[in-house]
C-alpha cells in the first residue's frame, strides 16, 4: 500500500531504520486539536486528540501494524494483522526463528542426520510462521529451501528403506504365530538376506530394526525347544488361556460404561491372546474367530460412541457460537433496556443447555461469552449510574429551593404584624419542613442507589 494520507499538514512523522527486516518503521502522529478545536502539532504525551498510524515501509511499500484514530474521528484502534500491538516484536522473533530453523536444517545434512522426526519438525514450525514479505526474509527463505532441497532427496531414500525393512520386520513377526517353528527359523534366514540387502534407513533405525530380528530369532528358537519338550501341554494351556481371555472379553463387551478404559483393557487381553502360545490350528482359528469378534463388536461401538459424542461436541460448539454472535449484536446495538437485560440472561440459561463443546474450544467460548456479557452489563450500569446522578442533582437542587423557602418563611415570621398573618406563616413552615424531610429521605435513597 501507498504510505496513508491523513490529510494533516501539522501531522509529525518518525522513521526509524530497522536492519533487522530491512526496512524502516513509521509512525505517523496527526488530528491534534487544542481546546478551541483549532489544529495545532500533535505531541506525543499530550491530551491532545491526537491519532496515531504505526506500520512499517520497505522499499516505498507500507504496511499498516497499528491505527489509533484521532479523538476526532471516533479513537477506534484498528490492527493491520492478528499479533495486534505486537506485531513488530512478533516480526523480529519470527526472523530470528527462521534463521535458527534454517541453521538447523544445515547442520542436520552437516551431519549426515536423517532423522525424519526433526526434519518433519523443523518444516512444521517453519509452515507455522508468518510471510512478512521484507527482504531479510526473503534471504532466509532462500537459505531455507537450499537445505531443504539438498536434504529430501536424501531422507526419500531413506524413507523407502525404512518402508522396506520395516515390512520385512512385520513380515519376520508373524513368523511368532507358525506351528512349525522350523520352518519359521529357515524362513527368518531368507527375511534376514533380504534385511541385509536393503541400503541404510539411518544408524538408529538400522540398530532398530537389527534388534527386533534378534528378538524375533531368539524367540522363535525358545518356543521351538518348549513346544518340542511339551507340545501337549503348552497346547492345552493356550487353549485354556484363551478360552479365559475370550471369557474376560464378553464381560467386558457386555458392560462398557467407559470406553477409553474399556480400550486399554480390550488391548491388554490382546496383548495377552498373542503372548497365550498355539493351541493347535484348528482350535487356534475358531477361538480367534469368536475373540475377534468380540473385539469388532466392542471397537465398532466405541466409534459409534465417539462419532456421536463428537457430533454432540460440535453441535454445541455451534450453538455457543451463534448465542456469542448475539450477545455481540445486543451489545452492538446499545440497547440496555429491560427487554435486552432479559435475553442476555435467557442467553445465560441456553449457554447451560448446550452442554460441554469439548476441551479445544470450551474455555475460549466461554471467556469470549463472558467478556461480551461484561460488557453489556457495565454499559447498562453505567447508564443507571448516569440516571441516578441526575436524579440526585434534581433533588440537591429542590432541597436547596425548599431550604431557601423557609429561611424566607422564618424571617417573615419575625416581621409579621398581627397574629393571624403570624399563624398562616407557621402552618405554612409546617409544610415546608414535612417537605424538607422527605426531600431528604428521597436524596438520601438515591445516593445508596448510587453506591450499590
Amino acid at each position: 500500500m501507498n504510505k496513508p494520507e491523513l490529510n494533516d499538514e501539522l501531522a509529525k512523522t518518525k522513521i526509524r531504520k530497522y536492519k533487522t527486516f530491512g526496512g524502516n518503521t513509521i509512525e505517523i502522529m496527526y488530528g491534534a486539536l487544542d481546546e478551541n478545536g483549532k489544529a495545532v502539532p500533535p505531541k506525543e504525551d499530550a491530551d491532545d486528540g491526537h491519532g496515531t498510524w504505526f506500520g512499517i515501509e520497505v522499499n516505498g511499500d507500507y504496511r499498516m501494524f497499528a491505527w489509533t484514530h484521532s479523538k476526532a474521528e471516533g479513537g477506534s484502534t484498528e490492527y493491520g494483522t492478528e499479533y495486534k500491538e505486537k506485531a513488530l516484536d512478533t516480526l523480529k522473533e519470527q526472523l530470528n526463528k527462521k534463521t535458527e530453523l534454517a541453521r538447523e536444517l544445515e547442520n542436520m545434512l552437516h551431519n549426515g542426520d536423517s532423522d525424519e522426526n526433526a526434519l518433519n519438525a523443523i518444516k512444521d514450525a517453519w509452515n507455522k510462521l508468518t510471510v512478512w514479505n521484507v527482504p531479510v526474509e526473503k534471504d532466509i527463505i532462500k537459505r531455507y529451501e537450499k537445505a531443504l532441497n539438498a536434504f529430501e532427496p536424501k531422507m526419500e531414500e531413506i524413507k523407502q528403506n525404512i518402508a522396506a525393512k520395516g515390512t520385512i520386520v512385520d513380515q519376520a513377526k508373524k513368523l511368532l504365530d507358525a506351528d512349525n517353528f522350523r520352518n519359521a527359523r529357515n524362513e527368518l534366514d531368507k527375511l534376514k538376506d533380504s534385511l541385509r540387502e536393503i541400503g541404510s534407513a539411518g544408524s538408529a533405525k538400522d540398530d532398530e530394526f537389527h534388534e527386533q530380528i534378534r528378538e524375533i530369532e531368539n524367540t522363535l528358537r525358545t518356543k521351538q525347544k518348549d513346544f518340542n519338550e511339551h507340545i501337549n501341554e503348552s497346547r492345552s494351556t493356550a487353549e485354556t488361556k484363551k478360552t479365559e481371555l475370550i471369557s474376560q472379553a464378553k464381560k467386558l463387551v457386555s458392560n462398557v460404561s467407559n470406553f477409553k478404559e474399556t480400550n486399554v483393557k480390550m488391548n491388554e487381553l490382546f496383548d495377552a491372546w498373542k503372548t497365550a502360545g498355539s493351541a493347535g490350528h484348528e482350535v487356534d482359528e475358531k477361538l480367534w474367530e469368536e475373540f475377534n469378534g468380540l473385539r469388532k463388536q466392542f471397537f465398532d461401538a466405541r466409534q459409534k460412541f465417539f462419532d456421536e459424542r463428537d457430533e454432540q461436541l460440535k453441535k454445541s460448539g455451534e450453538t455457543k457460537q451463534k448465542l456469542i454472535e448475539e450477545a455481540k449484536a445486543i451489545v452492538e446495538k446499545n440497547d440496555f433496556g429491560r427487554s435486552a437485560a432479559d435475553r442476555m440472561k435467557a442467553l445465560d440459561k441456553e449457554w447451560r443447555a448446550a452442554g460441554y463443546s469439548g476441551k479445544d474450544i470450551n474455555d475460549s467460548l466461554w471467556d469470549t461469552f463472558t467478556k461480551t456479557k461484561e460488557a453489556f452489563w457495565s454499559a447498562k450500569k453505567a447508564i443507571f449510574t448516569k440516571a441516578v446522578e441526575a436524579d440526585i442533582e434534581k433533588a440537591q437542587k429542590e432541597l436547596d429551593k425548599i431550604n431557601k423557602e423557609l429561611e424566607d418563611l422564618e424571617y417573615r415570621l419575625e416581621v409579621a404584624p398581627n397574629p393571624t398573618m403570624k399563624k398562616d406563616v407557621e402552618d405554612t413552615i409546617y409544610v415546608k419542613r414535612n417537605e424538607k424531610t422527605d426531600k431528604e429521605k428521597e436524596l438520601e435513597e438515591l445516593k445508596k442507589k448510587a453506591s450499590e
